[in-house]
């Protein structure tokens, strides 16, 4: 057998840590619903819109805290270094590369949300706990 992983093992394998991370800490409340919706929301309006809003969201206390760590883990996921160069690079990109950046983030956001599932429970504690 091979050592070579397929695309969704390799994105399989950090949505789990990140998201076995946001169950742990007190933002897993918060952090379930961002991961819930996001797919959804790509779809609808595009994803420089959606990472725009999960920008525009992202702060420092309460629910703000929660967007800039799902949109840091969602960039991660999607084998970008951070959150800003997602943004800019859903921002600037070319319309082949938009397009590949689009489903790249689309399967990360999947992943996040089928953890985030099973992983965090509607009140925000881990499943099991």
């Amino acid at each position: 057998m091979s050592d070579r992983q397929s695309r969704a093992q390799r994105m399989a394998k950090p949505a789990l840590a990140c998201v076995k991370s946001a169950a742990a800490s007190n933002l897993a409340k918060d952090y379930k619903p961002r991961a819930m919706a996001f797919p959804t929301m790509v779809l609808q309006s595009g994803l420089a819109q959606a990472v725009g809003f999960l920008a525009a969201k992202s702060g420092k206390d309460g629910k703000g805290k929660a967007y800039q760590q799902y949109f840091d883990d969602l960039a991660k996921v999607a084998g970008l270094p951070n959150s800003e160069a997602l943004l800019q690079e859903a921002l600037r990109a070319d319309l082949p590369r938009y397009r590949l950046l689009t489903r790249d983030v689309l399967d990360a956001a999947s992943w996040l949300k089928r953890f985030c599932q099973s992983l965090i429970n509607d009140e925000g504690s881990r499943n099991g706990d």
